[in-house]
Formats: C-alpha cells, structure tokens, sequence
C-alpha cells in the first residue's frame, strides 16, 4: 500500500471519533487491483467492513475517469442494503496522475430528520413534514463533462449483493425468470453488469455464472461477443 494510503489509513479512525456515529468514514483502496475498503470507522451504518467492495457508483467514477476531472464530489445520495438514505461525498486520492483510493463520508441524517419531524408535530400538529433524502445536487457528480448520474449510489456488503442488485433490476424490467433468457437477453444483462465495473472485482464471473446458470466459460464469451458488437464486428 502506498504511504499515501496508509496516511488516510490513519485518518479514517481519527474522523470516525470526531465526527460521531452518525457519520460513516471509508477508505477504499484501487490500486494493485485491491479495490475494496481498507478501512472504515463506524461501519455500522451501511453494514461493510473491511474487505467490503466498492459502491456501483465508485465503481462507475473509475470506469468513466471523472477523477481526472474533479477532486472530489459532494452532496449527492447513498443508499444502504436496508433502503436508509445517506447524504455522501467522495474525496479521490491521486498520486502523480494515477487514482489509489477514495475517502468516502456517508452521513445518517435520520435521527435529525426523526426529532425535527416531532418537534415540528408538536408545534404544527402534523401539517408540516421534512424531505427524509439526502440533497441530490448530480451536477457535482457528473460521471463526464456533459452528462450527470440519475441513479442512487447503492453499499454492498459483498460482490454478491451487487450481482443481485443488477440482476434483479434486469429481471423486473424484462419480467422473465433466468431460465427463459435468451442469448441476446444474456449479452444484455452482462452489458449492464460490465457498466457497473463488477468484473474488476475478483470471484465476480463465477457468481455471475451461477446467478445466470451458466458455465464460467459462458460468461468470457458473452463478454467477448458484446466487445466485438460495440467494436461493429460480427
């Protein structure tokens, strides 16, 4: 790891102390093909440890380099593998044009929203309610200079969660059991599995196989035909 990382190693727990429980710190390590949490201070949260992978987001600014553009982004929304709504930032750790990590802060603003909502019953008998989401300013999170995310940062616990989210998605749009995909539906849903960058994360093709039904072997080749569709190649 570099000395850089193992710097922000350290800073993880003393923000984790200061900032209080509500305030979830990640450091997530993406060099030497690691990507996953290094450390984490009040991980409780979201529910990962060390070890955890990165968000479908993380995984996204990498894919689409943003990080060569900005320093950080800010303000925009998180959600847990329990639906609880974060407001979170990403701060990208760079070391001569190369991207090592990223410094993650998911804040849980629910036990704020929760007593201003009753004080705000006790005063106006319920007529007035607060937005229970996190700011959602997707200008700050543009994944390139002309396009903005619409989507919710979502935290897995494991790889697994991330290959079910997807899937499960695909498979209530199509509404089709995994059984009746065709070869083209297949292709499709590992295109969307390739956007996420699920495939850096090491084990991720044998629990695609096994999602999809299919061999390992399966899974290169329909990854090798959507490369040869998106280069015009038959």
């Amino acid at each position: 790891m570099s000395k850089i990382m193992d710097y922000y190693k350290e800073l993880v727990g003393f923000l984790g102390l200061v900032v209080g429980e509500n305030c979830e710190i990640a450091l997530q390590d993406v060099s030497d093909e690691k990507d996953c949490i290094v450390a984490i201070a009040n991980g409780h949260i979201s529910g990962r440890k060390v070890g955890s992978p990165l968000t479908d987001l993380a995984l996204k600014f990498i894919k689409s380099e943003v990080w060569k553009e900005k320093d950080y982004v800010y303000n925009y929304k998180g959600k847990t593998k329990n639906n609880k709504i974060l407001n979170s930032s990403t701060f990208f750790i760079k070391e001569k044009g190369n991207l090592l990590g990223m410094l993650c802060i998911n804040i849980d603003n629910s036990k704020l929203i929760d007593l201003s909502q009753e004080i705000l019953r006790l005063g106006f008998g319920g007529g007035l309610k607060l937005q229970s989401e996190a700011p959602t300013d997707f200008s700050t999170v543009q994944l390139s200079l002309d396009t903005a995310p619409t989507e919710t940062e979502n935290f897995f616990e494991n790889p697994e969660d991330i290959v079910d989210s997807v899937i499960k998605e695909f498979y209530e749009e199509k509404q089709i059991p995994t059984e009746r995909l065709t070869q083209k539906e297949k292709i499709e849903l590992i295109e969307k599995l390739e956007s996420t960058g699920i495939f850096k994360i090491k084990g991720s093709i044998s629990q695609i196989a096994d999602k999809l039904m299919v061999s390992e072997a399966s899974v290169y080749r329909y990854r090798s035909k959507l490369q040869k569709m998106k280069q015009g190649v038959n």
